[in-house]
């Protein structure tokens, strides 16, 4: 068991289960930000006793403690997909097929300091809305499945 993962689900109020342990190292190792089902399909290789209510609850129960967040769908089924990256960055989106990548670090980070932050101040003052993470979608279509499949 991981000790820095327990301690983790532990800040985050969770217990760490076998579970719970096996359903985030998926989806923090993703590079595709997979739908509740692909990540279920990638968790059940691991643990054949693990069903899709289980990945369900649990993407559920991280997203409510702040260990992950959803995705809104497009594309493709529509489903939601769910990140672990809790810092600001850029998302590539194929609008065909629903896919969502992140950029390269290195060119997302480029991108995201071009944003003013006098503009993020303004939009804050003008709304009333406190921005706690910047977060872009590039919305095109790939050439090549971005996730190797």
């Amino acid at each position: 068991m991981s000790d820095e993962l327990q301690q983790t689900f532990c800040e985050h109020g969770l217990r760490c289960t076998r579970q719970r342990r096996a359903i985030y190292n998926a989806l923090s190792k993703s590079c595709c930000h997979p739908t509740a089902d692909e990540l279920f399909q990638m968790v059940k290789k691991l643990d054949d006793g693990m069903s899709l209510a289980t990945v369900y609850n649990t993407l559920e129960a991280f997203c409510c403690a702040g260990l992950a967040y959803k995705i809104a769908g497009c594309g493709g089924n529509g489903s939601t997909r769910y990140d672990t990256g809790g810092d600001d960055h850029l998302h590539l989106r194929c609008r065909k097929t629903g896919h969502i990548v992140d950029a390269p670090h290195d060119l997302g980070e480029r991108i995201l300091e071009h944003i003013p932050q006098e503009l993020i101040n303004e939009l804050q003052d003008r709304i009333g809305f406190t921005v706690n993470k910047v977060q872009l979608d590039l919305v095109g279509e790939f050439k090549k499945s971005p996730c190797g499949s």
